[in-house]
């Protein structure tokens, strides 16, 4: 979102919003200017460990605190559940003066929260493209060192952690999705017929690198599930998602035009479902945002083990090697040493 904000065409693509039903181009300015205080705010806000609509919507933040509280203690389903559910209930409709300006402020903070849950969204899915590929990277180079390619004990400890390294624990990715596991996918384990290493420490080793693959391929599966799910559930296409994250090449300017137009198309989902609740009924909208931040903490956690297993350098000759956390909201809620690591050297 941050980088849109700075550098991004971001005239262009707040006039294109305000054709979007109920706004106005009058509303364009006002459009702008929240998008750039809401989502200083909601970094802030992650930052301190406080409500992500804290200054930004009252009832949007006490609905936060609401659900954090029940959630807390056990009484509340996941966010998507929710959501999913609130979908179904019958929204009222305002008819008074009053109530129509409220309506006019409301489409255009849902034309704010649309813009920036768009821009989150075109960043975590580069964020879980960047960690599927490590995974995918991470378990050729440990299948070409079992099978001999590469046999120095030098290039087991470069391909991963070391012996003396404790193997970071997977407890972090034990998600509630029903995402399939990905060992079914990723064989790790060779026939009996295949190469052994020799001594008993390069066996544990071995072993130690093998779970570590695991973990990470399943965990970059249940990742996408939600993602895509989250998609979903904000009635936008993965697909049309995909297309606003990654410009096709060669990058020319008819590339880029598409790019864009398939930003529109998620922009413009989302908005037209936010706009389906009212002033009084703003539960899902919270929800989504409460499901995106959760998501983002899951795929910072993977971050993190790779930059303490040193896997940042299999991005080497991919796109990745230019990834900015900085340029997120979300990736604010952890201290931003922890992913120094990010780009490698």
């Amino acid at each position: 979102m941050f980088s849109f904000l700075n550098n991004g065409d971001i005239h262009n693509t707040i006039r294109a919003i305000t054709n979007f039903p109920g706004l106005f181009t009058s509303d364009g300015d006002k459009i702008k200017y929240a998008a750039l205080n809401y989502a200083t705010a909601m970094r802030h806000n992650l930052r301190d460990g406080a409500p992500i609509f804290r200054n930004i919507r009252e009832l949007e933040t006490e609905i936060e605190r609401r659900d954090i509280n029940s959630i807390m203690s056990g009484r509340l389903p996941s966010a998507a559940a929710q959501y999913a559910a609130a979908k179904t209930m019958p929204t009222s409709s305002s008819s008074s003066i009053t109530d129509n300006l409220i309506d006019l402020d409301l489409r255009r903070d849902n034309a704010t929260l649309a813009l920036i849950m768009a821009k989150e969204l075109a960043f975590l899915n580069r964020t879980i493209q960047m960690i599927s590929l490590i995974a995918r990277r991470y378990q050729e180079e440990q299948e070409d060192l079992e099978w001999g390619n590469t046999t120095t004990d030098g290039d087991l400890e470069e391909g991963g952690i070391s012996g003396g390294e404790e193997t970071p624990d997977s407890e972090h990715f034990d998600e509630d999705d029903n995402v399939s596991s990905a060992a079914a996918v990723f064989p790790l384990e060779r026939s009996s017929s295949s190469p052994t290493f020799a001594s008993p420490e390069n066996e544990r080793r071995r072993r130690s690198e093998n779970q570590l693959v695991a973990t990470f391929l399943i965990a970059s599966g249940k990742l996408y599930g939600r993602f895509e799910n989250l998609c979903r559930l904000l009635e936008t296409s993965i697909l049309v998602v995909n297309a606003m994250t990654t410009q096709d090449t060669p990058h020319s300017e008819a590339n880029r035009e598409k790019q864009l137009r398939a930003e529109h198309l998620v922009i413009s989902d989302i908005y037209l479902n936010f706009e389906k609740f009212d002033a009084k009924q703003r539960d899902p909208v919270v929800w989504a945002f409460l499901e995106l931040r959760d998501i983002s903490l899951s795929a910072w956690r993977i971050m993190s083990m790779f930059a303490f297993t040193n896997l940042f350098r299999l991005t080497e000759g991919s796109e990745f090697t230019m990834y900015q956390p900085e340029e997120s909201i979300f990736t604010q809620q952890h201290s931003r040493d922890e992913y120094t690591t990010v780009t490698p050297e």
